[in-house]
């Protein structure tokens, strides 16, 4: 029933975002710097992916579902 889905990355790590399952630094639908933000492709229903390229401890993902 989502019917969309934001990704804000407020970590200092790069997050790779996949629409999709697994997503790696080189299979990937978005790269996310520090502050980077990305919106899901209105309708999209399927999972969603994320990896993080280092982990420096230091912020999160902020991940919001519209339903």
């Amino acid at each position: 029933t989502r019917l969309g889905a934001a990704i804000a990355n407020d970590s200092s790590a790069v997050l790779y975002v996949k629409l999709g399952t697994t997503a790696s630094s080189t299979d990937y639908t978005a790269r996310l710097l520090q502050y980077g933000y990305f919106e899901a492709p209105a309708g999209y229903t399927g999972r969603i992916d994320g990896i993080w390229a280092s982990d420096p401890n230091d912020g999160a993902a902020r991940i919001t579902e519209l339903t």
